[in-house]
């Protein structure tokens, strides 16, 4: 059913101001009335438990059907009076359903700074489905919640929480500048890695998977002979990995040999932070159908010469040599961020948790990915990079997790801030790189949802710069460097 027309005497920005102004009420009403019950539910995790008293939302919502019983044109009556009983019959459910997002996000918001938290991520909040008790975002969520017809108002939720600290003294931290010099090995790496990068997938047509093929598969997941989830078309590799937040340590062994129409499977354990409640600490299995198996054939050597408007190898190799020493400073630059980032971490006392949940593993995740792109390592690599860290890796991404933190704050402190600018300039670079248009990398970031973490890397760096302006910089002898 279509809401009524409003008056046209409304403009946009009268309607954008009273909304702002119910949602400042609302709030201000929530902070003074809502009920939270809060527990722990493991480092750095809190489950919320919050209710609505009926007066807040029978008041709202009386409110709301005042107001547009005022504003709108209803057949058969002049503006203003239609009986509010017509109007609630005709338009109730869909005043109250958008009043239920309102008094979500508000009550929220009035539950988590009642209880004085500093929130990381999204929310998920408990609901129950067909399938069992879940954890969802709250747009997978609001088809499943509604407002009381009477009473009070309660829902459940799950909230990851950061951590509090103090930061050390950032002004005078001891850096040593190293040095540097580019060798034929590094020559030979990098030249390795541009024809990765200008390489192609090709459908592998003898043999079985190897640890860096692309294995494209339907996926099932069973739980006690229930298929509790499927997906078609799913890339995968033959190395341990995490599908849909459970680890697989052992996939790499299951995929390795594998041929288009084989069918294979993998035992798992449904972890402690899994959407479903009703599934968490269970045994499962991973069934795939395997459709068809890539591999990356890199581009020639001769062909990448070529494209670099020279005639042999050897005049390659140069080229790349003066490459890598004009990005020398770059590399020294990193060099000295990573002795700032030891000591923040060394200074930093940070508890995580003993087991991270898969969203805190994908932060680490993402930035991860962010930065291999920074450095133009081809994709083939930061898949299998990206793979390691979900399953094995859990001390580098610990590392990353509590950089993360340490750096959020020391942003917040020095008030660091990243303009629109300085994105697009990075992201032009990052296609340099990958010798791809700006447009493509720039979409595939935003696909990705890697453009907020790209945001957040940049902002990070430039604290990092501005604490190496402060620090005390000595020169290391080439003796230690190469140490």
């Amino acid at each position: 059913m279509d809401m009524p027309d409003i008056s046209s005497e409304l403009t946009d920005r009268e309607l954008l101001q009273r909304a702002d102004e119910k949602a400042e009420r609302l709030l201000a009403e929530l902070k003074q009335k809502v009920r939270v019950e809060a527990a722990d539910v493991g480092t750095l995790r809190k489950s919320l438990t919050v209710t609505v008293p009926a007066e807040v939302i029978e008041s709202h919502l009386q409110e709301n059907l005042d107001e547009l019983r005022s504003d709108a044109l209803i057949p058969g009556f002049r503006k203003g009076r239609a009986p509010i009983q017509l109007v609630q019959k005709r338009y109730g459910s869909e005043v109250r359903e958008s009043l239920k997002t309102s008094i979500l996000g508000q009550s929220l918001l009035a539950a988590v700074e009642n209880q004085g938290l500093e929130v990381l991520g999204d929310p998920l909040f408990r609901v129950a489905t067909a399938d069992g008790e879940k954890l969802m975002e709250l747009d997978e969520a609001l088809p499943h919640i509604s407002l009381p017809a009477s009473g009070d108002f309660t829902y459940h939720c799950e909230l990851e929480i950061k951590p509090t600290f103090e930061l050390p003294e950032l002004k005078g931290i001891e850096v040593k500048t190293p040095t540097i010099t580019i060798t034929d090995d590094d020559v030979t790496a990098e030249l390795t890695r541009l024809c990765k990068i200008r390489g192609r997938l090709e459908p592998l047509t003898t043999g079985g998977a190897e640890p860096d093929d692309q294995i494209i598969a339907a996926v099932r997941l069973v739980v006690e002979d229930k298929i509790i989830k499927q997906e078609d078309n799913v890339e995968l590799a033959a190395r341990p990995a995490r599908l849909d937040g459970i680890v697989l340590e052992e996939l790499g062994e299951a995929l390795k040999g594998a041929k288009p129409g084989d069918e294979l499977s993998i035992d798992c354990q449904i972890p402690e932070d899994y959407e479903r409640t009703d599934l968490r600490g269970k045994s499962g299995r991973f069934e795939f159908t395997v459709h068809e198996v890539k591999r990356l054939k890199p581009l020639a050597v001769g062909a990448l010469a070529e494209q670099y408007g020279v005639e042999s190898e050897a005049e390659l190799r140069e080229l790349i040599r003066d490459n890598l020493e004009a990005q020398r400073d770059r590399l020294i630059e990193l060099g000295k961020k990573e002795q700032i980032c030891n000591y923040l971490l060394e200074h930093v006392p940070l508890e995580l948790p003993e087991k991270l949940s898969a969203r805190q593993t994908e932060r680490a995740v993402l930035r991860k990915v962010i930065d291999l792109q920074q450095r133009g390592v081809p994709q083939a690599e930061i898949a299998a990079r990206i793979d390691e860290l979900r399953t094995t890796a859990s001390a580098e991404v610990a590392r990353s997790l509590k950089l993360e933190f340490i750096l959020e704050k020391v942003a917040e402190q020095l008030a660091v801030e990243v303009t629109d600018e300085e994105i697009n300039t990075e992201i032009a670079r990052i296609a340099r790189l990958y010798n791809q248009r700006f447009d493509r990398v720039r979409d595939s970031l935003h696909a990705r949802g890697l453009l907020g973490q790209l945001t957040e890397q940049l902002r990070q760096d430039k604290c990092l710069a501005l604490l190496m302006a402060q620090a005390q910089v000595t020169q290391m002898p080439p003796a230690e460097s190469e140490g």
